[in-house]
């Protein structure tokens, strides 16, 4: 967890109590305007949050990546993942935020929904092309059912979250057929393997480890892993240790060689090159390289 980065269920309400719908939608206009249309850098610990631009741009910086807006833009974001917004005046679109535990609730672990958990997904459709033009009808119904007092409101919005939620991962290019497979043992393996790792990354337990945690043969996690996400099951675990650095290395001034021994790193030196090796530069370049990009301009 990165100190420092405020943490709310909604952007400017801070976290406490429960969140009160199973849905919330609104316009990119409502909140950001009122902001001068820049959010700054926030976490969400428990929620998913889907955006989608239908008018104007900008830039948001996701985990330390910038981005750039356009009509046709989709993001989402899993819960933790640090993220920010500067909007060009006038931008609109909708931001759907839906609690983590809802989707636990009402969508099997095999349904693609898996892959919205794992990372951000942004996404530049046609703004005129059919799968952004589900996605803005899908939001259009849900934030309507929002605003309205209709019976039945409640288990309304948890359909519209899980189609929400379905659409996004249907549109994303990381979604391939084997996760569309409802039947497919693999992918409740897969997230089971993604949930060990995101409890225990700091100690750098190896894929032999995790596939005994799990009951089944190293092997087998491997091959499933390359089967399901495209690529072996290390890369998820070395992964989730280079967001976690980035995340330390962007929103925090801690010296490199601390965020080496917070990391489970031996090492300093062995930080460097795991870092460099998967990042491309230093970890005190790569910082660098933020500083001097800046956040999103003020």
């Amino acid at each position: 967890m990165v100190e420092g980065v405020p943490a709310y269920w909604l952007y400017g309400e801070q976290e406490n109590g429960q969140f009160p719908d199973a849905l919330h939608i609104e316009t990119i206009v409502w909140r950001s305007e009122r902001h001068r249309w820049r959010i700054k850098a926030h976490r969400h610990p428990q929620l998913l949050q889907f955006f989608i631009v239908a008018e104007g741009g900008g830039l948001a910086r996701i985990d330390g990546e910038a981005h750039s807006l356009s009509p046709g833009t989709a993001i989402s974001i899993p819960p933790l993942v640090i993220h920010e917004f500067h909007f060009d005046a006038g931008t609109n679109g909708y931001v759907a935020s839906i609690a983590e535990g809802t989707l636990r609730r009402i969508l099997r672990p095999e349904l693609p929904v898996i892959m919205l958990q794992m990372s951000p997904s942004i996404l530049n459709h046609d703004p005129s092309g059919p799968v952004f033009g589900t996605l803005m009808r899908q939001m259009q119904m849900a934030h309507e059912e929002f605003l309205g007092n209709q019976p039945g409101r409640q288990a309304a919005l948890i359909a519209h979250a899980e189609l929400i939620a379905l659409g996004f991962a249907r549109s994303a290019d990381q979604t391939n057929s084997a996760v569309l497979d409802a039947h497919n043992p693999g992918v409740k393996l897969v997230k089971g393997f993604i949930e060990c790792v995101e409890a225990d990354f700091v100690r750098h337990k190896t894929v032999k480890e995790y596939a005994g945690q799990l009951g089944i043969s190293p092997t087998h996690l491997r091959r499933t892993c390359c089967a399901i996400l495209g690529y072996p099951a290390l890369k998820v675990i070395h992964d989730r240790l280079l967001i976690e650095a980035k995340r330390k290395l962007i929103y925090t001034a801690r010296p490199v060689s601390r965020i080496a021994f917070e990391l489970g790193f031996e090492d300093a030196a062995y930080f460097a090159r795991f870092f460099t090796e998967r990042a491309g530069s230093s970890p005190s370049k790569f910082r660098a390289r933020i500083g001097k990009s800046g956040n999103c301009p003020s």
